[in-house]
């Protein structure tokens, strides 16, 4: 009989509500198509969109080796879009809306990563979807303003991933 035992780990998950005046085509095509992610994230995006399909977004500009390959799990066109990053699972879920639609981002499946900085990965997604609206809205990104809110947003975001998890933050 073995007694050793098993690794147990905290996960923890982001999630957004929001709201755009925009169509849920239009958004649709902003969260699907590569030219589109790229223009709002401001990093080079590869989508083959399609369940098996890879969701790749390539951070190396800023963080060298830093590339998010990913495999898209479930396209719903207009509707729902999930992929899978390492272990974790984000998912896009868009609703028809009176203004023009709502939609919900969520990353699941969250491991701490032993960095100082961990909340810096919810306030990044935070960022990105202000920029999203701000893409919709005809705005260009800008990376100095992004970076400046992203560090505005940390401290907020240490207190709710703290309260999440607890003690298991370093």
């Amino acid at each position: 009989m073995n007694e050793e035992l098993g690794a147990i780990s905290v996960c923890y998950a982001v999630h957004f509500g929001r709201r755009s005046k925009h169509s849920p085509e239009r958004l649709w095509r902003a969260i699907s198509e590569p030219a589109q992610v790229a223009a709002w994230m401001g990093y080079p995006a590869r989508i083959d969109l399609r369940p098996g399909g890879e969701f790749t977004i390539d951070f190396d500009s800023t963080n060298p080796g830093d590339v998010l390959d990913g495999v898209i799990v479930r396209v719903e066109p207009r509707r729902r879009l999930q992929y899978v990053w390492g272990s974790s699972v984000v998912d896009w879920v868009i609703e028809p809306d009176v203004i023009g639609s709502s939609y919900t981002f969520a990353q699941s499946g969250l491991a701490l990563r032993d960095v100082p900085d961990e909340e810096g990965l919810a306030a990044g997604w935070h960022d990105f979807l202000e920029s999203l609206d701000g893409y919709l809205d005809g705005r260009p990104r800008d990376a100095a303003a992004g970076r400046h809110r992203w560090e505005q947003l940390k401290p907020r975001y240490r207190a709710l991933l703290s309260s999440a998890v607890g003690s298991a933050l370093k």
